[in-house]
């Protein structure tokens, strides 16, 4: 007999751990379904050495992700075996890690373990594997993988598009400094020797300019220094929940920024939580899984307390009503339980959601992108104003 430590979901949806004996993990797995708990963890215990959760665990990335169970429902649908179908994806895979990891699935269901906890085993996410459960236990693997793939790819789409609206104004505005810092190192000292040879009072902002050139190339491994201690407390400060609470609670107050977060933290919910009760999870279960993509602390807390007044036997409408949540995804949701149709009704949500990010963003880098043109350009053309004024008045005492 080997033991188990185990961490579960019961059927009110509170998370339970413990350890279990059993002769083998497929075992305890059933052992821990039978008493109503939806297994997150399972790892083997030899005496009272703890052992690592898999010596096979490998990776999948989002888009491997994807991508498998892209394929698997393909396949599964036209009638291949799930192991004969892992089996043709690990080949078409390209990354040797993602293959072994595919590999490692397929040996896991030969050896009679279901699909689900194979995937737990490398590590999968939590929404993946228990809408694949759902799928095996329904007999509708095809069309749970096919929902999947189509949620992780409108999530790195979202993604994406938040990565490009971020990445080129930070690339633009990165070479602009680049350009006034090679300006202010290099050109402004040899400039400066040759106003000081001809002598006379120089105009302010050019004394302005040269006082920064002489503290960037006096103290700038200082600053450079002190901006990288900043930035490491400011990255071991967003450890600590108070101060990720207060950064979240500032950005919910942006004008701008604030309505756009709010739109992406509710459309990643809901589309979480309607794959999940349209799959099948229970409701309880589904709204402890669909919590977690929540980003926000704010909105985190929104989301534990709907699920307690869910436990408690309050309707999903009722136990959302609160500031940060809009009205009108509150009518919604009261219309998806009236007509027994939320899961529908929160994709629906998902999708205009999505579709007005979308908007958004395209919206904001059309503006923020001749914004910071104009900035660089009125910065560089301060400078070469400042380096241009002496040289003209050196003209004018010339004639």
């Amino acid at each position: 007999m080997s033991v188990f430590a185990w961490q579960a979901i019961d059927a009110s949806g509170r998370r339970q751990k413990g350890e279990i004996e059993s002769d083998s993990e497929r075992s305890a797995r059933k052992q821990l379904k039978q008493q109503g708990l939806i297994v997150r963890k399972l790892i083997w215990i030899e005496k009272d050495k703890p052992q690592s959760e898999g010596v096979h665990k490998q990776h999948l990335n989002a888009m491997e992700t994807t991508l498998l169970l892209q394929q698997l429902s393909t396949l599964t649908s036209a009638g291949m075996p799930i192991s004969d179908a892992l089996s043709a994806i690990a080949e078409g895979m390209e990354a040797k890690r993602a293959k072994r990891a595919i590999l490692f699935l397929r040996q896991q269901v030969l050896e009679g373990i279901s699909l689900a906890d194979a995937l737990r085993a490398i590590g999968m996410d939590q929404l993946v594997c228990n809408m694949v459960a759902a799928g095996e236990e329904t007999g509708a693997l095809e069309a749970v993988a096919s929902r999947l793939s189509d949620l992780l790819e409108k999530r790195q789409q979202m993604s994406q598009e938040l990565l490009s609206a971020i990445l080129y104004p930070m690339i633009i505005l990165c070479f602009g400094l680049l350009v006034m810092l090679v300006l202010l190192t290099w050109v402004v000292p040899q400039i400066v020797a040759v106003f000081e040879r001809t002598g006379g009072a120089l105009p302010a902002l050019t004394q302005w300019m040269i006082i920064i050139s002489s503290i960037l190339r006096e103290y700038g491994l200082l600053l450079l220094l002190l901006f990288a201690v900043i930035g490491i407390g400011i990255s071991f400060s967003m450890r600590m929940e108070s101060v990720r609470n207060k950064r979240d609670i500032w950005l919910l107050r942006l004008p701008v920024i604030s309505g756009l977060l709010s739109k992406i933290e509710i459309a990643r919910f809901s589309r979480t939580l309607g794959m999940l009760l349209s799959g099948g999870v229970p409701s309880l279960a589904a709204m402890y899984i669909a919590n977690q993509s929540f980003i926000l602390l704010p909105f985190q807390r929104i989301g534990n307390q709907a699920r307690e007044l869910l436990r408690e036997g309050a309707n999903l409408s009722d136990a959302f009503r609160q500031k940060e949540v809009p009205h009108l995804v509150i009518q919604l949701i009261a219309v998806g339980e009236k007509s027994g149709s939320l899961d529908q009704m929160l994709l629906r949500i998902a999708n205009q959601y999505e579709q007005e990010i979308s908007r958004n963003l395209k919206r904001m880098l059309t503006i923020v992108e001749p914004a910071l043109m104009l900035v660089m350009a009125v910065m560089v053309g301060m400078m070469a104003i400042a380096i241009l004024l002496p040289i003209v008045e050196m003209n004018s005492l010339v004639r």
